[in-house]
């Protein structure tokens, strides 16, 4: 049976009787390519965390059961950077936390203040704010990257190629008063937009007031949407297990369940078959507005929920050294999970979960995903050095139909979500660029404006808008870019050739038909008028037209031995260029003054005059 008639029977399957667990999907290169790859890392086993934490195994309260403080994690951050400059840069999230927190993180990278168009992972941690395993796992694998690079070739070549997002803690509020939900009792993991407002699995409040209110999930939503994130893993505890989309048994499974199942399953194998429940969220139990389905259907990007810890009933219970099942004893529970070594001394069913079995080994399975080109798009060519180029996109996604707080029970509409999509880098000194996004074919959703429709329902069939700017921020050209799950796309954009020529230095300057008065009345007192034109040809930056006269007795129309009394008006500077011009006809107006008692000699006056056309830049 093909994959595609086995997916299909599950589905009818759930919708007859709504318990079908998916039907395991078949091999997906992409995911094959990325286990030989995570396999060639080769990576060294670990005996206590890549921080260096150590903690007392029976550490209690007055140290917080050995888990750091919402300080302590944003000082560790700011070390890092300090201590790596050119590989990590940490950043504050937009949305301060309800109670007025900065959510920050880090980029991860070789040379990572480059926007240079890489894929990026990110992994965000502890939206459920009492669930700091999931925190301390997400710092932890910070550490892992940032040490293991420095050691292992091959782990440096992965952040060469792709960008690390790491967030240890989304909900600060929640960590430091150790509550599942935000301040205003929201649980943040069901007030995405996407699918939201059902109340499967939520209530009217802790599904939030609307679609996407909180600022913590808008801090997780802007990092996806601004980033060709390629990989999303929002970790949490305390199940033991991966789930991925989708959410609700109704809306069917999503159209690549066989990248989905198929990574997830890669991750559990990666823990020595630590992990072994992997499954659709929904057969967990049905939720609604959680990240991972928001994050499939915005960018087509894989995204799971790793549950870690559990899998053991001793780091599952509140005792004198675990503050609760959520945040189980550091040493054997945490570490234990996270590095898969167990000291000799915990109890056997910690042993038996977590010794062998590390989830550091699953995160790497994910990350190395990530370098795989065919796992997503790859949009190739050349433009000018140091021009941006950047890739947008603009669709609605949907709520689910609104359950409102009415009784009776009334429901509204589902609600349109506009979601725009943004990503830029900038091109590299030799013209050619490589810009990793996800595929601009998107995945048709289950929940839409006429109501849910199950799954999987095919692609739309959208494009990029890739638009390429100056540096200063001038659009010169944008091109519509189709490229589905494994397409490369060459182009060339804002290419410039060169044509043209060359303009000789020029200032030309030719004279009209002599000025000349006419006619002098003896005895008459009268003003005269005579006029004639230059036509200038300058390319200089700046040009001047004068008139002089340099004979005898300047300044006067001569007759002979004889010459008028009044000067001759219109000498000097006639006009002024700032700019080129180019057979511009200038006039040029002479006037001359004759009084009454004048004695004029029979005969012409005149003069031969000097026009002059020059510049200081030309």
């Amino acid at each position: 049976m093909s994959f595609k008639s086995k997916m299909m029977g599950a589905a009818v399957a759930a919708a007859l009787v709504g318990c079908a667990v998916p039907a395991v999907a078949s091999a997906e290169p992409n995911v094959d390519a990325a286990v030989a790859a995570f396999k060639d890392l080769n990576l060294t086993p670990l005996t206590t965390m890549p921080s260096g934490r150590v903690v007392s195994p029976t550490v209690g309260s007055a140290e917080n059961f050995g888990y750091r403080t919402y300080d302590q994690i944003n000082q560790e951050l700011a070390n890092l950077e300090s201590a790596n400059p050119t590989l990590v840069t940490l950043k504050i999230a937009p949305h301060k936390s309800v109670e007025g927190r900065d959510v920050k993180y880090i980029e991860i990278a070789t040379n990572v203040a480059a926007q240079d168009g890489r894929p990026a992972l990110f992994m965000m941690g502890a939206i459920h704010g009492d669930e700091w395993a999931a925190g301390e796992h997400t710092l932890e694998f910070a550490y892992d990257v940032i040490n293991t690079s420095k050691v292992n070739p091959k782990v440096k070549a992965i952040l060469d190629k792709v960008r690390l997002i790491v967030m240890p803690v989304t909900n600060p509020d929640g960590w430091v008063r150790n509550t599942r939900a935000n301040v205003r009792s929201v649980d943040l993991n069901r007030n995405y937009a996407f699918g939201w407002g059902s109340n499967i699995g939520a209530n009217f409040t802790s599904r939030g007031s609307g679609p996407s209110s909180e600022p913590e999930v808008q801090n997780t939503m802007e990092i996806v949407q601004n980033n060709q994130v390629v990989a999303l893993l929002t970790n949490h505890n305390n199940s033991h297990a991966f789930f991925y989309p989708g959410l609700q048994i109704a809306a069917g499974y999503p159209a690549d369940l066989d990248v989905l199942r198929g990574l997830s399953l890669a991750m559990a194998d990666a823990t020595n078959n630590g992990y072994t429940n992997v499954r659709d969220s929904a057969h967990d139990y049905e939720t609604s507005g959680e990240t991972i389905d928001w994050s499939y259907y915005a960018t087509r990007a894989y995204s799971v929920t790793p549950e870690t810890v559990g899998g053991s009933t001793t780091c599952n219970r509140a005792s004198a050294t675990n503050k609760a099942g959520k945040a189980p004893n550091y040493v054997n529970c945490t570490t234990g999970d996270y590095t898969g070594y167990v000291p000799e001394t915990a109890a056997a069913d910690i042993r038996a979960a977590y010794g062998g079995h590390a989830m550091r080994d699953a995160f790497y399975q994910a990350l190395v995903y990530a370098t795989i080109d065919g796992g997503h798009s790859v949009i190739n060519g050349t433009a000018p050095a140091g021009y941006t180029l950047k890739v947008t996109k603009d669709f609605d996604l949907y709520t689910n139909t609104i359950r409102n707080n009415t009784n009776p029970v009334t429901f509204s509409p589902p609600q349109a979500i506009p979601t725009h999509l943004e990503s830029s880098m900038v091109v590299p000194a030799d013209g050619k660029f490589s810009f990793h996004v996800n595929p601009s074919v998107r995945p048709v959703p289950p929940y839409r404006a006429e109501g849910m429709v199950p799954g999987p329902n095919g692609y739309y069939q959208e494009s990029w808008t890739l638009s390429c700017l100056t540096p200063d921020g001038t659009v010169v050209e944008t091109k519509q870019v189709l490229v589905d799950k494994g397409d490369t796309a060459n182009l060339s954009i804002c290419t410039q050739g060169e044509v043209g020529g060359t303009v000789p230095a020029t200032l030309s300057l030719t004279l009209g038909a002599p000025a000349t008065f006419g006619a002098f009345t003896p005895g008459v007192t009268q003003e005269y008028t005579a006029s004639t034109t230059a036509t200038v040809v300058s390319t200089a930056g700046d040009a001047t037209l004068s008139v002089s006269d340099t004979g005898a007795n300047p300044g006067h129309l001569v007759n002979g031995a004889f010459a008028l009394a009044s000067p001759l008006e219109g000498l000097g500077v006639v006009k002024t260029w700032t700019a080129p011009t180019s057979n511009e006809a200038v006039t040029v107006t002479f006037k001359q003054a004759i009084g009454a008692n004048e004695p004029l000699r029979t005969g012409s006056y005149a003069k031969t005059l000097t026009f002059t056309l020059s510049t200081t830049n030309p």
